[in-house]
């Protein structure tokens, strides 16, 4: 964990196409790079799509979990149904979806991603992004994953 820890920071500090969510963002042809982290709700992305468009989301780097003292670190999928059964159930944000995921909203209406997703914006508006974690239950994570969004 530690070492996953140590790149997560040394990527961020290193990384000047990388950003915070609220602070700047870094558009570039390559799509915008933003740092999603565990510990907060949704988090605004700072790119506005409009209905229709063609939204592709990846996973380039980092990792969370929900309870740093007893589960694993996991990617944008979340955890597998086996793990996910032995978490409390009454945290998530999205019940049809496993703790642990990536989850986006536009306008309101949420929808389940992962490492690499892609669909088509059934409305306009701000980009959201956290994880499938409730804010209450957000004291126990711990870490954040690096995303590129294109739009």
């Amino acid at each position: 964990m530690l070492v996953r820890r140590t790149w997560a920071v040394a990527a961020l500090a290193c990384a000047t196409a990388v950003t915070v969510p609220g602070v700047a963002q870094a558009a570039t042809q390559s799509g915008t790079q933003v740092v999603i982290s565990s510990r907060r709700g949704w988090q605004d992305t700072g790119v506005h799509v409009f209905a229709g468009d063609r939204v592709r989301v990846r996973q380039v780097g980092g990792s969370w979990t929900v309870d740093s003292g007893t589960f694993p670190w996991v990617d944008a999928a979340g955890y597998d149904r086996g793990t996910d059964a032995h978490i409390f159930q009454g945290c998530k944000v999205r019940a049809d979806a496993t703790y642990g995921r990536l989850l986006s909203k536009v306008s309101g209406g949420t929808r389940r991603l992962g490492p690499r997703w892609s669909w088509y914006a059934p409305r306009s508006g701000r980009l959201f992004l956290r994880i499938n974690d409730q804010q209450r239950c957000l004291g126990d994570n711990a870490g954040a994953l690096i995303i590129r969004i294109w739009h």
